[in-house]
């Protein structure tokens, strides 16, 4: 069962892995590099999964993402994974807000002009956008 290894960190892996464990902000990335650096301490899986509070087969998910993507594959961004969606908005959907926002508003909601709150409605409404503000909108592109 603990056949999965971690590969060798580079230093400044290692350096932001330790910052990561000490962080209070987001549990997530903390427990995950703990379990790199306990695997990278020669500790098997099974008490790192003990430790740490997963499963052993987590243990092993989160070695395997590590091992192949490195940092990158076991950070986790809460943002990306909540109810609102990204915060980020890309140039696609920039594009696709404002197709709704210049279209006309009689077929889509039955009135004749798009009024920022029921634009932003009709937005959230046909799950376009998981949130936007309505200063969001009101920026001129």
């Amino acid at each position: 069962m603990d056949t999965v290894r971690v590969r060798r960190a580079a230093p400044p892996e290692r350096r932001k892995l330790r910052r990561w464990k000490r962080a209070r902000t987001n549990q997530v990335n903390s427990c995950r590099a703990r379990v790199v650096l306990l695997s990278l301490g020669g500790v098997c899986n099974r008490e790192t999964a003990q430790r740490v509070g997963y499963t052993p087969q987590w243990v092993r998910v989160v070695i395997h993402r590590f091992n192949a993507g490195g940092l990158q594959g076991i950070e986790w961004f809460p943002y990306f994974h909540g109810p609102r969606g990204p915060k980020t908005f890309t140039a696609d959907l920039v594009e696709q807000i404002a197709e709704v926002a210049l279209s006309p508003p009689k077929k889509l909601i039955g009135m004749t002009q798009w009024s920022l709150v029921k634009l932003r409605a009709y937005l959230i409404e046909q799950k376009i956008i998981g949130n936007i503000s309505l200063e969001w909108l009101r920026l001129p592109f």
